[in-house]
């Protein structure tokens, strides 16, 4: 079974130096998000992305945010109602079944989620269903490579092997960016 996060460790998904590394606006700039967006936040821990996603969609915009920590989803409710987001809707899914309210999502979001998750052609194959056609796809994950943090390399996912695996499951060709210095992004749309 994949190592799964500790939600008793959530504190460090929110801490100075993973926004100077990896800072959620600039990301989500990365991903393609833009105003008026639906967005799905699979795996959204205490909402890391899914608040700056919020700001960035605007109010025409929503933003689904699915996790399997209930824990964490409190986290990131009580964070939107002291920051006065209201397009934010959260979602608790069980573990090993991703679980996706219905919308009109046209981007949806997994940061370092895939390495957790055992049946991986299974749960983007979900993630696919949950898509339209041109919907976008961004994956953000640890390298398969010694880093200052992170799981276990074992447990890591290769480009090649991400590139195989978003492609079976209904995706086009996935483009990659380094995200210095310990995670890669990859973009790409659902098939028409």
């Amino acid at each position: 079974m994949a190592h799964v996060f500790d939600p008793s460790e959530r504190h460090k998904l929110d801490s100075a130096e993973r926004r100077a590394e990896m800072p959620p606006e600039a990301t989500l700039v990365k991903a393609g998000i833009k105003p008026g967006d639906t967005v799905l936040d699979i795996g959204c821990g205490t909402g890391y992305f899914a608040l700056a996603a919020a700001q960035m969609v605007g109010p025409k915009g929503c933003v689904y945010a699915i996790d399997i920590s209930g824990v964490m989803l409190a986290d990131l409710r009580s964070k939107t109602a002291s920051a006065g987001i209201f397009n934010v809707e959260t979602s608790q899914t069980p573990h090993g079944k991703l679980t996706i309210p219905p919308a009109n999502y046209t981007l949806a979001l997994m940061l370092n989620v895939l390495h957790e998750v055992d049946d991986k052609a299974a749960f983007l194959a979900a993630a696919a269903a949950a898509l339209k056609p041109g919907a976008k796809l961004a994956v953000i994950e640890w390298k398969k490579a010694v880093t200052p943090a992170g799981p276990p390399v074992k447990e890591r996912i290769s480009e090649d092997e991400m590139q195989v695996m978003l492609k079976k499951a209904g995706f086009t060709e996935p483009r990659s960016e380094d995200l210095p210095p310990s995670h890669v992004l990859y973009t790409c749309e659902k098939h028409a």
